[in-house]
């Protein structure tokens, strides 16, 4: 039994850590915000790394945290 929940409490750990740690990302396989007027309507009244976040958030069901966010529009931006 005790070994039991001691594999079932590694498991869900094991599982949580893969779930939490993300690869690296590639600014390309996001929204280009870059032409868009930051807080305009066409940016849906929100800054660059919002907007970017709600777009990944409707179409990957993936919310980005606002520092990664704000990394892949400055990776655009430099491309750009």
């Amino acid at each position: 039994m005790v070994r039991t929940c001691r594999t079932l409490v590694v498991l869900v750990f094991v599982g949580s850590a893969v779930l939490l740690t993300a690869p690296p990302v590639d600014a390309g396989q996001y929204v280009d915000v870059t032409a868009l007027r930051q807080f305009s309507r066409e940016c849906n009244y929100m800054s660059h790394a919002g907007y970017l976040r709600w777009m990944s958030f409707r179409e990957q069901g993936v919310w980005l945290s606002m520092a990664e966010a704000s990394r892949i529009v400055q990776e655009q931006m430099r491309a750009r």
